[in-house]
């Protein structure tokens, strides 16, 4: 499975709560890492393509670099950062003009010089006059003139901007845009703690992402680029969406937010449930996010060795109980997977594959109404009250999401039974379970006439 590596990347260090994360976002121009006033809230590698005119390379947010090795999660977040200084084409190290320079700041100027890398200096938070002046003690670290700016007000990224695109100009290949608007993007969705961080390091055979028996140890969306078998993909691990009722804190509101952002981008996206606790209220709540964004979907039943080590239940008989359960998850592909053994992961980019092709599936007019001839929606019973409407033709009107219009000779007689049973059809005839399917009503032109 190859990752990109050969990519330029711009890699942003930098101690807790110097506006790393603000920075990214003022670099891309969009809102992509949580940014809130709480110290250490990137915990991943945040990444994405950063683009400006012939210029292109990836971008990559870091968590913040503590002193201390105060747990096993500080532990990994450093290793997370050393990895990424390892990729890096260029290092942007970002430091706090009111703080001044701290012992943190020194260990990590100490080992980036370690790594010989080209290295580029923000001071951040320089707001006024006075701190931009100040800003000249970080000439003590050894990287050249820092360059202050202010994430809040704006001031100084247009410098900044010109110098790290001259930093990596020279290396960056033309065909990197090109690469990104043919690969899928696949969002991994779901509940907190049913396996996705874990589901994606599996999927990529390598620790991409922080795994954590805490819940909700994943903040960001997290973009990975990776190519196998000869397709190319972008992985988006998502944050936990949590119910209303369950959200703490102002991080948990941002986390969802962005959860959210990553279904609409997504080409296809894998619902994990756990398979010791089926399906829930909150897993259908996250069902409904993604038919809403008109997205592909599988649903992947993580956990399975621990399910049938427990009951001895077979796929069968779980796939019966997800259906009583809710009667939605049958228009869905189901895949039982374990992301701790590897079981059925990597097959799931095949599964979603199929998904991404059967999004732009062409249907032709006559062989949509040789199908309805057979299975007129006309015969729907309906209200003795009322007039069965008469549906004259169906034509397809669209791709990604799948959608139909249906003339029929008084729109108003048309009830949810009608849509239902056109759905199920199209469903039973053609490759499109777990494809979203809209079904538009429309007044035939033989009754308007």
């Amino acid at each position: 499975m190859e990752n990109y590596s050969h990519i330029p990347t711009i890699c942003i260090v930098g101690r807790p709560n110097v506006g790393k994360s603000s920075l990214f976002n003022r670099l891309l121009g969009e809102r992509r890492a949580v940014v809130v006033e709480q110290s250490g809230t990137t915990r991943d590698r945040v990444e994405a393509f950063l683009s400006a005119g012939e210029v292109d390379a990836k971008l990559v947010d870091t968590g913040g670099y503590v002193e201390e090795d105060k747990d096993e999660l500080t532990l990994r977040i450093k290793e997370q950062i050393y990895r990424a200084m390892e990729e890096a084409a260029v290092v942007l190290l970002v430091t706090d003009a009111i703080s001044g320079i701290t012992p943190a700041d020194l260990e990590i100027a100490a080992m980036l010089r370690k790594f010989s890398k080209p290295v580029l200096l923000a001071v951040n938070k320089a707001d006024n006059e006075k701190l931009k002046n100040e800003a000249v003690e970080f000439f003590r670290l050894g990287f050249g003139d820092p360059l202050a700016v202010s994430c809040l007000h704006g001031r100084g990224m247009r410098d900044l901007k010109k110098r790290v695109f001259e930093s990596v100009v020279k290396s960056v290949p033309k065909e990197v845009s090109a690469w990104q608007e043919h690969c899928m993007k696949i969002a991994v969705v779901g509940r907190p703690n049913v396996g996705k961080s874990s589901f994606v390091n599996n999927l990529l055979k390598r620790e991409r992402v922080i795994v954590s028996e805490t819940p909700g140890t994943t903040r960001d969306s997290i973009d990975t680029y990776f190519s196998y078998e000869g397709n190319d993909y972008i992985l988006i691990d998502t944050a936990g969406i949590r119910h209303r009722r369950k959200i703490k804190s102002a991080v948990d509101t941002y986390s969802i937010m962005r959860s959210k952002e990553s279904i609409k981008r997504a080409d296809v996206v894998m619902l994990l449930l756990d398979a010791a606790e089926g399906v829930t209220k909150d897993d259908l709540g996250i069902l409904d996010i993604i038919e809403e964004n008109g997205k592909a979907c599988l649903m992947l039943v993580n956990k399975w060795d621990l399910a049938r080590k427990a009951g001895g239940i077979t796929m069968e008989d779980y796939e019966k109980h997800l259906d009583y359960a809710s009667s939605r998850i049958s228009k869905f592909p189901l895949s039982f997977v374990s992301a701790k053994t590897g079981r059925n992961v990597l097959n799931t980019l095949s599964l979603a594959r199929v998904l991404d092709a059967n999004l732009d599936l062409k249907i032709s007019t006559p062989y949509l109404n040789r199908l309805f001839e057979k299975n007129d929606p006309s015969n729907v019973p309906v209200s003795r009250k009322r007039e069965r409407p008469k549906f004259r033709y169906i034509v397809q009107s669209g791709q990604r999401p799948m959608e139909f219009i249906y003339f029929v000779n008084d729109p108003s007689g048309v009830r949810a039974a009608h849509i239902s049973y056109i759905e199920n059809q199209l469903r039973s005839n053609l490759p499109l379970k777990g494809i979203p399917i809209k079904i538009n009503i429309r007044r035939s032109r033989k009754e308007k006439k």
